[in-house]
């Protein structure tokens, strides 16, 4: 007897949690087409979609073949779109998407996106239409502003996760942190590291205090290094750090707080960030270096040369290392003979940087790669 015969005996909830212990879509998407008993409890069991194409099927319908789902992860644009290989209205509208969530899956928790179009109407619905709404990962998305940001912090009480990543986000200024109610303590990952606008630091540091379980946290470049200290001093749990702006006198006492205050973090595991390093700086991060497994330098194109070598050979334990080409072939070596239980390993190019001395000060309109002393 076939064994999707001997299956149907079993009661429809027998099945189902067979079905749970399958993590995988394509092994999920499999036992939906062996009969029609297993596609209709599979259909009703599903918690995660996973669309790699926002073309490849028509949002009502994926949300009417899934109405229990409560994970939902879409790509939109293809990879190349990374390097402007893709035409101004191609596509990859989030709204759709999100409409026919809102219709037909009520119980939607967590969003990604990748690569698509979201306004700020798109988030305002998501953020008034599920009441348990835990998660939202933004990558590589554009066409909202912090006001959407806003309407997420506002109404998303249980909020878990709110990660942006490499998002082009128009700038309405720091108020979107302030809306985060006091009752929003549960908080697990916040990375903002994409924006380019000034933050709230007194917003930032209380929401930060009312989150005991906050593990993953990455800030953008206006987040100077006296708000940092206190914040690792009011989160020493964390284990994902993305840094501020990260650039001070190494003999002022603000430098000595934040290398007290990296002393008192004794699980951080994976840095990031660096935006505009003074290299003397790094100092302040070497009492936790020997635990880190991960460690992306990017976005720090001041750290180079010897600082940079010396920065590594403190990284015993690395498993993850990011850098820019300007590593050399002497600093990989120093990699190899450091890294021992390196895993990935990845070199992006840096950009030409142009740095002038100026009595003027630096224009507002300045590129990113034009540095002025």
């Amino acid at each position: 007897m076939p064994f999707s015969t001997v299956m149907t005996y079993f009661p429809e909830e027998v099945v189902e949690h067979i079905f749970s212990f399958l993590e995988s879509h394509r092994d999920r998407n499999a036992v939906s087409v062996v009969c029609k008993i297993w596609y209709k409890i599979e259909r009703l069991s599903r918690r995660s979609v996973f669309i790699g194409n926002c073309y490849s099927v028509r949002p009502e319908r994926a949300m009417e073949r899934f109405p229990e789902v409560k994970s939902l992860s879409v790509k939109g644009k293809p990879h190349f779109a990374d390097f402007n290989m893709v035409p101004h209205g191609w596509g990859g509208f989030a709204g759709p998407w999100i409409e026919a969530a809102v219709r037909q899956c009520p119980g939607l928790e967590e969003l990604r996106l990748k690569r698509m179009v979201v306004s700020d109407e798109n988030l305002k619905l998501l953020a008034l239409s599920f009441p348990n709404f835990k998660a939202l990962v933004l990558d590589s998305c554009e066409g909202f502003s912090t006001d959407g940001l806003a309407s997420i912090a506002t109404h998303c009480r249980y909020l878990r996760e709110l990660d942006l990543q490499e998002n082009e986000v128009e700038d309405h200024g720091p108020k979107w942190l302030t809306c985060f109610p006091d009752s929003c303590t549960s908080l697990v990952s916040l990375n903002f590291a994409c924006l380019k606008g000034e933050v709230n630091a007194a917003s930032l540091e209380r929401l930060i205090a009312r989150s005991p379980n906050l593990k993953s946290l990455r800030l953008n470049r206006a987040v100077s290094t006296e708000t940092l200290s206190k914040i690792l001093l009011k989160a020493p749990q964390l284990v994902d750090l993305g840094t501020g702006s990260f650039t001070l006198d190494h003999r002022s006492e603000a430098y000595h707080r934040l290398l007290n205050a990296f002393i008192k973090c004794k699980s951080i595991r994976s840095l990031s960030g660096f935006w505009d390093a003074s290299p003397r700086c790094l100092l302040a991060v070497y009492p936790i270096c020997w635990k880190l497994t991960s460690l992306n330098l990017s976005y720090a194109p001041a750290i180079q040369g010897a600082d940079l070598i010396k920065l590594i050979r403190q990284c015993h334990k690395l498993q993850r290392l990011w850098v820019l080409d300007s590593i050399g072939d002497k600093g990989l070596a120093v990699v190899a003979t450091t890294c021992k239980e390196l895993q990935e390993l990845r070199k992006a190019k840096a950009k030409k940087m142009y740095v002038y001395r100026t009595l003027a000060g630096p224009r507002e309109d300045a590129p990113d790669f034009v540095w002025t002393l």
